[in-house]
């Protein structure tokens, strides 16, 4: 008998391209598939495009609920998803026909516990980017979790999606594993990812671009980040110990989460290129709870092994070890706006 494969589609004023994604779905030449389609109260005409779809094709079901967010959708077709495995994709993207048999074949015939493929991006102004992730085809094993490990293949093996990934749902289920509002995080994908792995042993990277994801204007991940993205940085790193300590899984060590934490903050002030937002963030943080955890990151980046593997993995020069250490002991000095400003600056 087939396994069953769930694909979850939160869905939220996509109406214009609703049709493309569940089209891409429904072709897949892997057909033992269950295509939850959540509506998750959008108020244009995605609601009956969704019934329509489930009159037509008996593999189809719908859930309607309130407006909740990306994470809230997802979780309502975690919650009544009854495939083997499940997959996530976004309802203005869509996915080349061969995507669930591929990453099948490479869960099964590995007996694997995850397995991701690249992703290939095309923008409404006609850009297009053949491979977004520097993957290679692998299979890796981890016969203990390895924090560190997983840190060193993040943004190419280890995805920062949850898109491009084929999931076994006993595992989801065994750990109780569910997204994180993204209203108290960044980047809910990641640490679902990060929580996922602390219980993986073997996980297979295809390289093939099997995702197709178009970047839009005026999208949640297009918008500008809060003021508050720093807290919610290191709220995201609070969670995945919180999580792992409560799943009874192997706890990451100090040095890790400290590397993590400051691995955010610096790949936020990437994104969002305004001092003040970061300086305003930053000063958020020392009024709230999480203040203690981020200069205690500070404090471990600049005396720990934290801050040496970083400036080992960033190949910095005698000159730029020195700035960095200057720039970490200023903002444990509370003098941050220029070190960050700086920064920016060399960021381009």
């Amino acid at each position: 008998m087939a396994q069953l494969v769930s694909v979850i589609v939160p869905i939220y004023k996509v109406e214009a391209y609703l049709e493309r994604c569940v089209d891409s779905i429904l072709a897949q030449t892997y057909p033992a598939l269950e295509v939850i389609l959540v509506d998750d109260g959008s108020p244009d005409g995605c609601g009956d495009i969704c019934e329509r779809y489930a009159g037509q094709d008996a593999r189809v079901r719908v859930v309607h609920k309130e407006n909740g967010g990306l994470s809230s959708a997802r979780n309502a077709g975690l919650d009544v998803a009854t495939g083997e495995f499940v997959m996530f994709t976004d309802s203005d993207d869509w996915i080349e026909p061969e995507m669930v048999s591929v990453l099948l074949d490479g869960i099964t015939q590995n007996e694997a516990d995850i397995v991701t493929c690249n992703v290939r991006s095309v923008s409404t102004s006609g850009v297009r980017k053949a491979r977004v992730m520097d993957m290679q085809d692998a299979v890796l094993s981890f016969p203990q979790t390895d924090y560190w490990k997983l840190l060193e293949i993040s943004g190419r093996q280890f995805s920062i999606f949850s898109v491009n990934s084929l999931y076994r749902r006993a595992y989801i289920e065994r750990m109780h594993l569910r997204f994180v509002p993204t209203q108290r995080i960044l980047s809910e994908d990641q640490l679902f990812n990060w929580c996922y792995y602390s219980a993986v042993r073997k996980a297979v990277y295809i390289d093939k671009p099997l995702y197709v994801y178009e970047v839009r204007e005026n999208t949640l991940s297009r918008e500008e980040k809060p003021t508050d993205i720093l807290n919610r940085r290191v709220t995201l790193v609070c969670d995945l110990y919180a999580f792992v300590r409560d799943a009874g899984q192997t706890l990451p060590d100090k040095a890790f989460l400290d590397y993590l934490t400051w691995n955010f903050f610096v790949n936020g002030c990437s994104v969002l290129k305004k001092p003040e937002r970061i300086l305003e963030g930053i000063r958020l943080i020392r009024a709230n709870t999480e203040r203690r955890r981020f200069r205690g990151c500070l404090r471990g980046m600049l005396f720990g092994k934290a801050g040496k593997k970083y400036m080992n993995a960033y190949k910095m020069d005698a000159h730029a070890r020195l700035y960095f250490k200057l720039m970490l002991a200023l903002m444990l000095l509370g003098r941050c706006d220029r070190p960050v400003r700086t920064y920016l600056s060399n960021e381009g």
